[in-house]
């Protein structure tokens, strides 16, 4: 059998054969591939955009993080020198520029771009609640800020809203924000947790993990990281440098069956999860379903400035077994210092269209 009479048979599968095929592939970028193998698998990836629509939308769907290390190359960085990247969040980077004179989210997939209102402070971390690419009118955006004056913050824009509602946090140094189960939980440089009602008027606070014990004499040298698994558990990641592996505590949310009160509880094993963690967003795998993926791993990106190299920043990827407390670098790079964005990891997030 030649090869156009095999490129003819796959073109002639029914739609009941596709359907089953469409259904298995694991990730989204899978999805789009299968729709350029040939015109009719083209057209029935046409024909059946809600169910794509679906698995997009789908929490069983699951796309491996990207790294992205921005250079003067880089698409994102040419198109948006002025600016810092100040967030990775379901496949959206947000970018504030230097002079505070703009906010706005991009998605580097799609090219979409949402301008924001003005933040005029300095913001180091934002995560939103929702993808805008399939929830555009009912996603929020949260930002950390710091203001020498007014002290550091989070600034939380609603939907159709075009001012920030502000929650002061008083002195204290927050660290990371995520969005979990309708409610915003931040992480503090001493390692403590409050969880802030998504209402209206969020003001309702609750302190639901106390600091580690040490935390005074280690607050400078600890670092804190909040991931939701795809099991839909709240981690708090716990890191003290330099050493990457032994130094590593993971901790979950639970709830108490009994008072219904929240806490954090120690974790010795993330079974099938893989966690991608780094300062500007952070998320988790099954590891299972990408091969090379390690299981019951972190895959930690850190930084660290290097004095040899007076205009660089030194990145690396440590690969962190959990289970015999290994690690090793998998790769490093330099970052020239006056480049605007940082290294992140980003989950792809196409967003999807028919023709007519």
């Amino acid at each position: 059998m030649d090869g156009k009479s095999r490129s003819g048979d796959w073109a002639l599968l029914s739609d009941w054969a596709l359907d089953l095929i469409f259904r298995k592939l694991p990730s989204i970028s899978d999805c789009l591939c299968f729709s350029l193998v040939c015109k009719p698998w083209f057209s029935f990836v046409s024909n059946n955009y809600d169910v794509l629509q679906q698995r997009i939308n789908s929490s069983s769907i699951e796309e491996l993080p990207l790294l992205i290390n921005f250079t003067d190359e880089d698409i994102c960085f040419a198109a948006y020198p002025l600016n810092r990247c100040v967030g990775s969040s379901h496949g959206w980077l947000a970018f504030q520029q230097r002079g505070f004179d703009s906010f706005f989210l991009f998605n580097p997939f799609s090219g979409e771009t949402i301008n924001l209102p003005n933040l005029k402070i300095y913001t180091d971390k934002v995560t939103l609640s929702k993808n805008p690419s399939t929830n555009p009118h009912d996603f929020e955006v949260a930002a950390l800020c710091k203001n020498l004056d007014r002290g550091e913050s989070l600034a939380i824009l609603k939907p159709g809203n075009k001012t920030w509602f502000r929650i002061s946090f008083r002195g204290r140094r927050p660290c990371d924000v995520i969005y979990y189960n309708e409610r915003y939980y931040v992480v503090f440089t001493e390692g403590s947790i409050f969880s802030i009602d998504n209402t209206d008027n969020p003001t309702v606070r609750h302190e639901i993990a106390p600091p580690p014990s040490m935390y005074t004499v280690l607050e400078f040298y600890l670092q804190f990281y909040l991931v939701k698994t795809t099991t839909n558990e709240l981690l708090r990641v716990e890191r003290s440098p330099p050493s990457p592996s032994s130094s590593v505590k993971i901790c979950k949310l639970v709830t108490s069956p009994k008072t219904q009160t929240s806490m954090f509880v120690d974790v010795d094993n993330l079974g099938d999860e893989a966690l991608f963690v780094c300062h500007n967003g952070s998320t988790s795998v099954s590891a299972s379903k990408f091969p090379g993926c390690k299981p019951n791993s972190i895959y930690y990106m850190d930084r660290s400035y290097t004095q040899s190299r007076f205009d660089n920043f030194h990145y690396s990827v440590d690969h962190i077994n959990l289970q015999d407390r290994s690690s090793h670098t998998q790769f490093s790079f330099f970052q020239k210092f006056n480049i605007a964005p940082r290294a992140l990891w980003i989950i792809p997030t196409p967003k999807v269209t028919t023709t007519s």
